[in-house]
């Protein structure tokens, strides 16, 4: 039902489209004869979004049709796509012509979705997938590539690699853990006699990010051709030095408060006789941490959601998602790749009619300065870069640089109505982590 509804507002907005006609007025842009009026902030936004959406739709396309190398940018340039329209101010026919590139924005997101999930198995809801086969059609590699056999007592088992440039072959007996032969070349071509019933391993790692065959051929002259069984992979985590354990760059996440940090700015005329307009929210950086996360709901109701207070246990569970699918987690960059991914998968509901400004503060005496209301915050020296004006509910990040403790402040510069805010910080330090594949014959 769900597609189907999509499918209709599709239609619907292409209807629109074709029958709309604009005027002259500077403030609406009239998209169909007076029923579809869109201001001129709404056309603009509605322009921007149906580009993106486009050029979106066309990369996806050239994904699944093989043309496009670079799948991991297009699926997080997807992911990042947002339409946020302001319905309340519109008629019945302008919110459905706005919902209709919500809804194409939508199902492009969960066409993207299922690529990813079809393309890496998740080790949470299928921890064991079948262990890849070798392939004597070139194929593209940029890293260590196993592939495992079950051999016999008494198997020869033959195998041709050949690269564009050179590439690394080793041969594992993976039952007993044990390393048997290592070749390096452009075309390595090399027999062995097996001794033991066991898996086998062939890894491969190619010099650069190259296409390379694989070859192999397993023969038993007192077996004939009989059938073997298929293997299964699972990658789990494992320690520095077992067999097979590969490092990663990875993160520690750390939850600095217990529970939200929740508070009450009221309306500047209120706050002259009880109550404040100001807060602020100082935030004690662990060793070791490169950025703090947080997340702020902002909203003119008191009431609490489902969603507040999970915000550390979100990512967690977004980040042991992406880990499957070999990303770089971590980047010691500005804006991270991962945790740009991480924030847009846990980004809080809006409240449109709730906003206030967000400073950032990394000295405690001009916290406190503007905590007291003794200066203004254009008297104070705040991080501009990271500081916004007239901020609705959001995630960010914002690098330690050195500093023990950042301070979070916030100021509503409404007249008669009090916002309610909610507060989750998580801080993110590098680490290493370790992993290894281990095989089961099915």
């Amino acid at each position: 039902m769900g597609l189907l509804r999509r499918s209709m507002s599709l239609v619907l907005c292409l209807w629109l489209m074709a029958c709309g006609s604009g005027n002259n007025d500077s403030s609406t842009a009239d998209v169909d004869s007076g029923n579809v009026e869109l201001s001129e902030r709404e056309s603009l936004l509605y322009s921007r979004t149906l580009s993106q959406v486009e050029a979106a739709e066309q990369a996806f396309a050239a994904i699944e049709t093989g043309e496009q190398d670079n799948i991991t940018k297009v699926l997080n340039d997807i992911r990042k796509l947002q339409y946020n329209y302001n319905e309340k101010s519109m008629n019945e026919a302008t919110r459905e012509y706005c919902e209709a590139l919500n809804e194409r924005l939508t199902l492009l997101k969960e066409r993207a979705k299922e690529f990813s999930s079809s393309q890496t198995v998740s080790t949470a809801a299928n921890p064991r997938s079948i262990a890849p086969k070798a392939s004597a059609k070139p194929q593209l590699m940029e890293g260590k590539v196993s592939y495992p056999y079950y051999l016999e007592a008494g198997d020869m088992l033959y195998y041709t690699i050949e690269a564009e440039t050179s590439a690394t072959v080793d041969i594992y007996n993976y039952d007993k853990q044990s390393h048997i032969k290592h070749t390096v070349g452009r075309k390595v071509t090399d027999s062995l006699k097996i001794n033991y019933s066991a898996i086998y391993l062939i890894t491969v790692k190619p010099q650069g990010r190259e296409y390379v065959s694989v070859a192999v051929d397993i023969k038993n002259e007192n077996r004939g051709v009989a059938r073997r069984p298929k293997i299964t992979s699972e990658r789990i985590a494992c320690n520095k030095g077992d067999f097979g354990a590969e490092s990663f760059d990875g993160i520690k996440m750390t939850n600095i408060f217990e529970e939200p940090r929740k508070f009450t700015l009221r309306g500047q005329i209120k706050a002259a006789f009880s109550g404040s307009a100001r807060a602020i929210v100082a935030v004690k950086v662990p060793a070791g941490a490169t950025n703090i996360l947080y997340s702020m709901r902002i909203s003119t109701s008191e009431q609490p959601i489902s969603s507040d207070g999970r915000f550390h246990e979100n990512l967690g569970h977004s980040y042991r998602r992406i880990e499957v699918f070999n990303i770089p987690v971590y980047e010691s960059t500005r804006r991270s790749g991962l945790i740009d991914m991480l924030l847009d998968d846990n980004r809080p509901l809006r409240e449109e009619d709730a906003y206030c400004n967000m400073y950032v503060f990394r000295n405690q005496t001009q916290a406190k300065q503007f905590q007291d209301g003794t200066k203004s915050a254009s008297q104070l020296s705040y991080d501009v870069d990271y500081s916004t004006l007239g901020t609705q509910s959001c995630n960010g990040s914002i690098p330690v640089n050195n500093s023990q403790t950042i301070y979070l402040a916030f100021e509503n510069e409404r007249m008669r109505y009090a916002n309610y805010l909610w507060v989750e910080v998580v801080a993110v330090a590098p680490k290493k982590e370790y992993y290894k594949t281990e095989y089961k014959i099915q």
